[in-house]
Formats: structure tokens, C-alpha cells, sequence
């Protein structure tokens, strides 16, 4: 299963925090929204994704939740 710590988190940009799992090759970009306190998936999840993108997007979401509360970008 996936988990945050296997996870990688860098800031682009100062407002894309690109989230990725070295192992697999997964990436997923979350952008800040202007002064809104929200991050956005910039990916396209139209496709119905299989389970283990899926356990990547939740790992890689709490993740950039993270950071982005580190970099007190969710605050109102």
C-alpha cells in the first residue's frame, strides 16, 4: 500500500508542489489557488484510473497537504 514516506515533495514555481514516488516513475502536480486555501490536482482524472494510481494519488495528496500546510499555503 501506498504511503507518504514513500513519497517525494518538491516546490515549482512557488505555487506547484510536484509530488512523486521514485520507485514507480508516478508524478502528480498540486497548485496552490491564488489566496484560496486549496491545492488542485492539475492532472487530469477523466480516465478511470486502476487501484494503484488511485493509493498514489491518496499518498501523493497527503503529502502535498503537508507541505503546503508547512509552507502555511492553507491558511485563510
Amino acid at each position: 500500500m501506498s504511503d507518504v514516506a514513500d513519497v517525494n515533495v518538491q516546490v515549482l514555481r512557488d505555487c506547484d508542489l510536484v509530488v512523486t514516488r521514485p520507485d514507480t516513475g508516478e508524478q502528480a502536480i498540486y497548485r496552490k489557488d491564488g489566496m484560496s486555501p486549496i491545492l488542485v490536482l492539475t492532472d487530469s482524472m477523466r480516465d478511470d484510473p486502476d487501484p494503484a494510481r488511485v493509493r498514489f494519488l491518496v499518498s501523493a495528496w497527503k503529502a502535498a497537504h503537508a507541505k503546503a500546510q508547512e509552507l502555511g499555503w492553507l491558511t485563510s
